[in-house]
């Protein structure tokens, strides 16, 4: 057990010293600091995985804080991404890049980048300290007992939201007592960070997730520059954190195309704060990095004028495909798949919520890419039709009646109950159609369209 008398905040003001510390005795600070959203992680949903073959020896962050506990999902990934963060600062390039995957690994000229921003943008122990707590309570709002207690005191349900939603009315609510350690200048920093986040998610623009319509909150970071790269800092943390529940020996999503499709977000949005691109030109940028990636590895180019092009694009983006042999593979499932659905999956692709009304899926991304396990030992014939029975599921869902009359820029519906009960099934690698016949989620979220 540490014998570390000084607080987190203590240390913020001398980080050689904070980040020299074992990775024990940091997150043991980090627990004191915030046992109470710990907790809350504890109890947090997760989109589960196929764990690696972690060695027996390197107990997980959750096992360090909780030893007599199974491990916890959410505390893993979250504590990853803090873990990340020190070696980030002591420039610990091999630790970040441990098991990824040769072809997909961050380069070190990207590592050093990334060290660099971190470096020039973490100027004082207050920015220090407020950044680790958006880390931490970054993901509270996946605790089901979080929305209980918003209703409990508000009085108005707010279970159907995303967590990112859910979190935001929790601090309107006064539920997240641990921003009231933060001065006040940062305290509204993290604040209007999560306010975006509750309708703009960096991951979900990354992954081409979310409808164009959605990057209209940028707007308000508008003249909040130190906000933005706090929250940027985060998100780029949270993605480097996203697989610590599989694997906590190294930041396994932080590979070189998360990084460049992060860099797209950074320029997308600083593009739309600068008004220099439109919402659609913005949402674009993403696809056309992703689809100049693919290219200089050998892929076709795609025409993002073109609306088949265009769908498939995002249908990359959503898996990060990030090789030429995969972006074959999702070609050919794509390509032939049947008229009647790819036609209006086409459709509803296209639909950016700006002049008619946008469906965002969320999960999908991980949906798609755990049907697919590109990785996996399955043939490539069985990895296109498993990405086929996802895709005719999306057609379903992004195509379901809305039944709602008034003018909406977009509607959200969630599949992470399908994620969770059908592509994580032991039946579903013997017939993946079994997820076209899975249940329609019900709209969580809706956006009123602004008229005139």
């Amino acid at each position: 057990m540490s014998s570390i008398s000084q607080s987190l905040r203590d240390y913020t003001s001398r980080p050689d010293e904070l980040f020299a510390l074992s990775d024990q005795d940091l997150l043991l600070l980090v627990h004191s600091d915030f046992k109470d959203e710990l907790r809350r992680l504890k109890w947090a949903y997760s989109v589960g995985g196929k764990r690696s073959d972690v060695k027996s020896d390197s107990p997980s962050p959750s096992k360090l804080l909780y030893p007599d506990d199974d491990d916890h999902d959410e505390v893993n990934r979250t504590l990853i991404s803090i873990l990340t963060l020190k070696w980030i600062y002591k420039q610990q390039y091999e630790t970040v890049v441990g098991k990824q995957d040769e072809a997909l690994k961050l380069s070190r000229e990207s590592f050093q980048i990334i060290h660099d921003f971190y470096m020039d943008t973490i100027n004082n122990p207050d920015e220090l300290y407020a950044l680790i707590m958006s880390v931490v309570v970054n993901d509270i709002g996946k605790d089901k007992q979080l929305a209980v207690d918003y209703e409990e005191r508000m009085g108005k349900p707010i279970d159907t939201l995303n967590h990112d939603m859910i979190l935001k009315k929790a601090v309107e609510a006064g539920l997240v007592g641990c921003l009231d350690r933060l001065t006040a200048d940062y305290k509204a920093d993290i604040i209007l960070g999560m306010e975006l986040g509750a309708e703009f998610n960096f991951g979900q623009l990354a992954q081409a997730e979310n409808v164009p319509i959605a990057l209209e909150t940028i707007e308000i970071m508008r003249g909040h520059a130190r906000s933005f790269k706090l929250r940027f800092m985060e998100q780029l943390l949270d993605i480097a954190g996203a697989a610590g529940h599989l694997d906590w020996t190294c930041a396994k999503k932080l590979t070189q195309s998360n990084y460049d499709a992060y860099r797209a977000v950074y320029d997308a949005v600083l593009g739309i704060i600068e008004n220099k691109l439109s919402l659609r030109e913005g949402y674009d940028l993403v696809l056309e990095r992703r689809q100049k990636l693919l290219q200089r590895k050998g892929f076709r180019v795609l025409d993002l004028k073109n609306k088949d092009d265009h769908a498939l694009a995002r249908i990359l983006c959503m898996s990060s495909v990030a090789d030429r042999d995969t972006a074959e593979l999702y070609t050919r499932a794509w390509t032939s798949l049947e008229d009647e659905v790819r036609n209006p999956l086409c459709e509803s692709l296209s639909k950016d919520g700006i002049s008619d009304t946008a469906v965002q899926v969320t999960y999908i991304p991980a949906l798609i890419t755990q049907a697919v396990d590109p990785s996996g030992p399955w043939s490539n014939e069985a990895k296109e039709r498993s990405l086929q029975s996802a895709l005719r599921y999306l057609e379903r869902v992004m195509s379901a009646p809305i039944g709602i009359r008034t003018p909406l820029s977009y509607v959200e519906r969630n599949v992470l109950s399908a994620l969770k009960n059908v592509v994580q099934a032991p039946q579903f690698r013997g017939d993946p159609t079994i997820l076209e016949k899975a249940d329609i989620p019900e709209i969580c979220y809706t956006k009123e369209r602004k008229l005139g």
